[in-house]
């Protein structure tokens, strides 16, 4: 059999990108990055919108661009779900799932072609500040501390790579079914965590590509969901609730089994005495989601370990090299040196 020439193939532009636009009653971030695919010098593109059951009228419009599918979904399905089943409706080689909340450089999807390689997941360059100079770069990648948080250095370029931010994920639509998806039980949250620790215990390279540049305005998917301002801290109870639960059962699911057995019990005792600052607090809604977290991933124990015993069976990676990869601290200790005590609502 011809072996196929990948590099002539990117250099030729046959390759064929599927983009899936999340979004969620987010019209007036789609008047942005719809236009900014369009404007794209690589060409051979498909753009599908996937659609929570929006009603700000974001339907209506991405029907009145004519280039654009949507998939309209009956009900809000999160982040996963409605990325998986958009997934299974491209005819692209390479998938670029990216938030509404995005705005693309002109050049961004070619730059991203350019990094990409067998077997990897791609990270482009997030301007997230807003800034329209294209050397005001916040991140590319970011980092996790050994507990399963995202972990991101004062110092982002310098980061230690251990996921690629759900914002915008380029990656084989055959490597993306292979890797398993996302996980649908997720909903929201550490999604792109654990798509990128499942691809690295398969043996996927994550690659940052600094060349390809986008804007991240943030929250276009989410509402209620978390914010800094004047250096303070805020998230809704959903989100504190998610991500409680998200992490639990992505350590569950990938960690090997001794370093389960360390990492888990250290995580609960650390949550154990964070409930008992916010019962001290009057935080009583903010623990709750705590309970609540424990409570549904012991509700969900059998499917989590089904999806464990599927993803250890295929492990080519040992946790001694990827935990180097990763960050041995705990991430809201140093979210709390620098933003104080966090805020619910």
């Amino acid at each position: 059999m011809e072996r196929v020439n990948f590099k002539k193939m990117k250099d030729s532009g046959i390759i064929k990108v599927s983009i899936i636009v999340l979004n969620y009653n987010g019209i007036q971030f789609l008047r942005k990055c719809l236009p900014s695919i369009q404007k794209q010098t690589y060409k051979n593109i498909e753009t599908i919108v996937t659609d929570n059951n929006s009603t700000d009228g974001s339907q209506k419009y991405v029907k009145s661009l004519g280039w654009v599918k949507i998939l309209e979904n009956k009900q809000n399905y999160g982040y996963t779900t409605a990325n998986n089943l958009a997934a299974l409706k491209t005819s692209g080689k390479l998938l670029l799932f990216l938030n509404n909340d995005t705005e693309l450089f002109p050049d961004a999807i070619e730059s991203m072609i350019k990094c990409y390689k067998p077997k990897t997941v791609v990270a482009p360059a997030q301007i997230i500040t807003g800034n329209k100079k294209r050397d005001k770069v916040g991140s590319a990648g970011p980092g996790m501390d050994i507990f399963g948080y995202s972990y991101v250095n004062t110092d982002l370029p310098k980061t230690k790579m251990f996921y690629v931010d759900g914002a915008a994920i380029l990656i084989g639509k055959k490597d993306f079914l292979k890797i398993g998806k996302f996980d649908d039980e997720l909903f929201i949250f550490h999604e792109d965590v654990d798509l990128s620790w499942r691809a690295q215990i398969f043996g996927y390279k994550l690659i940052r590509c600094w060349e390809s540049k986008l804007f991240h305005y943030s929250g276009g998917n989410v509402t209620g969901g978390s914010r800094v301002s004047a250096g303070k801290y805020t998230a809704s109870y959903n989100r504190l609730y998610l991500n409680q639960k998200n992490v639990i059962r992505n350590l569950i699911k990938n960690y090997s089994l001794p370093f389960l057995l360390i990492i888990l019990p250290s995580l609960i005792a650390i949550h154990f005495f964070e409930i008992l600052v916010l019962c001290a607090l009057g935080q009583f809604l903010a623990v709750n989601c705590y309970f609540l977290a424990y409570k549904w991933n012991i509700q969900n124990l059998e499917s989590t370990l089904k999806l464990r015993r599927w993803i250890q069976k295929r492990r080519t990676v040992s946790d001694f090299k990827l935990i180097s990869k990763m960050y041995f601290a705990y991430s809201k200790i140093t979210a709390l040196y620098r933003l104080g005590l966090p805020s619910f609502k």
